[in-house]
């Protein structure tokens, strides 16, 4: 976004002043922005990379109806479910076998912290297309025969793509993909929960190993 500020008491023509409570604009003092009406989001790029993502909280004015004040929060960078710590995966594994449901294999952890142990098919398509904007869905195996955590999450972004992160390990066993195509999210997502090593091609990206 171009830097304007205005310390006259009026902005620019076609601009109007915000506040921006933390993140990179929180000690700027005279910002303005497009407006009226003012941006719902607005994206700062950070100089170590990415951006900070602040949304709209509420427009008024000091004491000049004519002069209007966009009030913005400092949402952030999207943040995803905390994967499962291997206390947690060891309780859970308990807790389904002791229900006579045999070995736990697979969590999908949801936005709104509800966690489904072995989601079948309905369950993970209802949960994708459940996502809202900046919204994360995580899936997580919970077999311990390898090092480190093995998971898939979604995010859904502002511009209606995807992105899709795999880990299968370590971090250093980590990447992502974007796609625009709901049905492509899907059918990988499928894929993988069903551990098929053909789940990367679904998103156009190179047939997988043996690696899940």
């Amino acid at each position: 976004m171009e830097d304007v500020f205005d310390t006259t008491g009026r902005p620019p023509k076609g601009w109007m002043h915000a506040i921006f409570h933390g993140g990179p604009y929180g000690e700027d003092v005279g910002r303005c922005i497009p407006g009226p009406p003012a941006p719902a989001t607005l994206a700062v790029p950070l100089a170590e990379g990415g951006v900070h993502v602040y949304r709209l909280w509420t427009v008024g004015s000091w004491s000049d109806p004519d002069d209007l004040i966009a009030v913005y929060n400092p949402d952030g960078p999207p943040v995803p479910p905390s994967l499962l710590t291997g206390q947690e995966k060891e309780w859970l594994r308990d807790r389904h076998q002791k229900e006579g449901l045999g070995p736990l294999k697979l969590v999908a952890l949801a936005p709104d912290g509800r966690l489904v142990r072995d989601p079948d098919v309905p369950t993970i398509e209802a949960m994708l297309a459940g996502l809202r904007h900046r919204e994360h869905l995580l899936l997580q195996r919970m077999t311990d025969q390898d090092e480190g955590d093995w998971y898939l999450q979604v995010l859904l972004y502002e511009d209606d793509t995807y992105e899709v992160v795999h880990q299968a390990g370590t971090a250093a066993e980590r990447d992502g993909t974007r796609s625009a195509s709901q049905a492509a999210v899907r059918d990988a997502v499928l894929r993988w929960a069903a551990d098929q090593p053909s789940w990367r091609s679904a998103l156009g990206g190179p047939k997988a190993g043996d690696d899940s």
